[in-house]
């Protein structure tokens, strides 16, 4: 694996907010080998500051712990440092994306665009377990314990987790551990993410069996009303599902959640999904309308 070098990264949030890092751990990886590890705690960046009690029961950093520490704003810097021109290596590498993409928006910091990969995915490639969480995948490899939830110890545990499927696959490169996906000819975005157009029960997706379960959507039965500016419906159910949610087309009695689109727009009428979940709401039924900001900070939540 002479070939093998890149920079492993995790990242701990005080809140559902991708801005509110509080936590950074990253390892560094050289010819195959960890070669240096870092970690440090910070301040959330101001406007991201609240502790949930959620993030802190995951991760046990409190408010505490971090008041007095520098944020973003000046830790990118040592960060950068220690990343140089690598590769980032993550489990679930798009919440460490997301992470540093809404910090930097969040204090005006202009990062250069990293090359990410993801060990979650490479995961669900090469093994068949009923979970994929970072500590599912690294007791199925037979790799040293670690503490779950600790930006170094993920970090780690995240390199180690590349190391060892790239020995298992022969694979000295990046590039031939996650080989591009060639390109499918004919076809672009999927015909079922186009605006307005509605899956059938069949195809809707199901709930990740490895989501986070402290996350606020997981276990929820959702609905989409109207068509949301962020994402198609579809690419919306997705990400819905692999937060653990129960996707429905149609408010029912078992629908906890009813995301409206065209809430607070004016002039907006209630669909009849909205004005049946009114009806449910006020029959005592544990339901819920809530609008597209709402919902893209509850599917920001890891």
């Amino acid at each position: 694996m002479s070939g093998m070098s890149f920079t492993a990264i995790d990242f701990e949030t005080a809140n559902s907010y991708r801005a509110s890092a509080c936590a950074v751990g990253m390892a560094k990886v050289r010819n195959g080998r960890i070669v240096d590890e870092t970690s440090w705690l910070m301040r959330p960046l101001p406007g991201y500051e609240d502790f949930m009690p959620v993030n802190i029961g995951v991760h046990g950093i409190t408010p505490s712990q971090v008041r007095g520490l520098e944020d973003w704003s000046t830790l990118h810097r040592p960060m950068l440092e220690f990343i140089g021109g690598d590769a980032l290596v993550g489990h679930n590498v798009s919440f460490e994306r997301s992470v540093i993409s809404k910090a930097n928006e969040a204090c005006g910091v202009v990062m250069p665009d990293f090359d990410y990969r993801c060990t979650l995915t490479l995961a669900r490639k090469h093994l068949e377990l009923p979970k994929y969480s970072l500590s599912d995948v690294v007791t199925a490899l037979s790799l040293p314990s670690f503490t779950h939830h600790d930006a170094g110890a993920d970090a780690a545990a995240s390199a180690h987790v590349a190391l060892e499927l790239a020995r298992r696959t022969n694979a000295s490169t990046l590039e031939e551990l996650w080989p591009t996906p060639p390109a499918r000819k004919g076809r672009g975005t999927p015909s079922y993410y186009a605006a307005g157009h509605t899956r059938k029960l069949a195809d809707l997706p199901q709930p990740a069996p490895d989501a986070n379960p402290h996350g606020p959507l997981y276990g929820q039965n959702v609905v989409f009303s109207g068509d949301l500016a962020a994402m198609p419906r579809a690419a919306a159910q997705d990400a819905v599902a692999a937060k653990g949610a129960v996707i429905a087309n149609s408010t029912t009695k078992k629908v906890t959640l009813v995301v409206d689109a065209t809430a607070g727009q004016p002039g907006a009428v209630p669909s009849g999904k909205v004005r049946r979940a009114m009806e449910l709401a006020a029959a005592g039924q544990d339901i819920e309308v809530i609008g597209e900001g709402r919902f893209l900070r509850l599917l920001a939540f890891r």
